[in-house]
């Protein structure tokens, strides 16, 4: 008897997954009084794919040294801020051919009894093409892989009345021998969520600007540590501002769904020996 090795290999790489299907969009808002969304999923691929639809609670996180990681396990989190178990997909399972659509409907049946707020989760998109298994090895051995995959799109519920605030804090400055890091602290505060941009310019003595950056943000927590790294490359012995703005601003996300606040700025001062 032939033993058969089954390999699964799961690829999160959003570079690849275009490659094969593509969701659009990747934030979908719905509310107590839209409660009704769709997205589409598109097979690029030149083979059938079985696409599955499934939730899963989870946020974005900055950690004290200004990594981000996605935050999967937090049940408090997902005790206070979860829709997860209030959404329903249609349909959950279905085939899709080469250069075809599909669009699946969301519905989501929020308690009326819950504070008004944004609650938010994760639908993740599986897909797995309809191939052959491919006979990889020798005589006796036959591997079938199976590559799946996903691709993750933000749920955001409304509930009545929200409302979202940011501030800039301290700012460190983290020398290294090849880079000035400038982290800021940036408090959250209100009912929801913050999807925004935080930019950055560094100006030299002269006022000259000499970097610029931005980041794409999304704050569910009530701090987030924003790290810039500014390679000394690009900067001489002498002294430089650094402005932060924090913008309510997304390309993802259209306009009438983002919450606008006010920009907030902050200017700090630094040297370089």
């Amino acid at each position: 008897m032939k033993k058969i090795l089954s390999a699964l290999l799961i690829l999160a790489s959003i570079t690849a997954a275009r490659a094969q299907v593509v969701v659009a969009p990747t934030v979908l808002f719905l509310s107590d009084q839209s409660p009704f969304g769709t997205f589409l999923v598109m097979n690029r691929s030149d083979s059938p794919q079985e696409i599955t639809i499934s939730f899963k609670f989870g946020f974005p996180a900055y950690d004290s040294l200004g990594n981000l990681s996605m935050q999967y396990n937090d049940t408090l989190m997902a005790r206070e801020h979860s829709c997860q178990q209030w959404l329903r997909g249609f349909p959950q399972r279905f085939i899709i051919n080469p250069g075809q659509e599909q669009v699946v409907r969301l519905l989501v049946t929020g308690p009326a009894d819950i504070p008004d707020g944004e609650y938010w989760t994760r639908l993740v998109t599986s897909s797995t093409p309809q191939a052959k298994a491919i006979d990889t090895a020798g005589s006796g051995i036959r591997t079938s892989i199976t590559f799946i995959l996903q691709q993750v799109t933000t749920v955001i519920y409304k509930k009545g009345y929200v409302n979202t605030t940011v501030d800039i804090g301290k700012v460190d400055t983290i020398p290294d021998s090849t880079a000035m890091g400038l982290m800021a602290h940036v408090s959250h505060g209100g009912n929801s969520p913050f999807f925004g941009t935080m930019s950055i310019v560094v100006k030299d003595g002269a006022g000259r600007s000499v970097y610029t950056n931005e980041e794409v943000l999304a704050i569910y927590q009530s701090a987030a540590f924003i790290r810039f790294t500014v390679p000394l490359s690009d900067l001489h012995a002498g002294n430089y501002t650094a402005e932060f703005k924090l913008e309510s601003k997304r390309n993802d996300i259209a306009s009438e769904d983002l919450l606008k606040i006010p920009a907030v700025e902050k200017t700090i001062s630094f040297s370089i020996q």
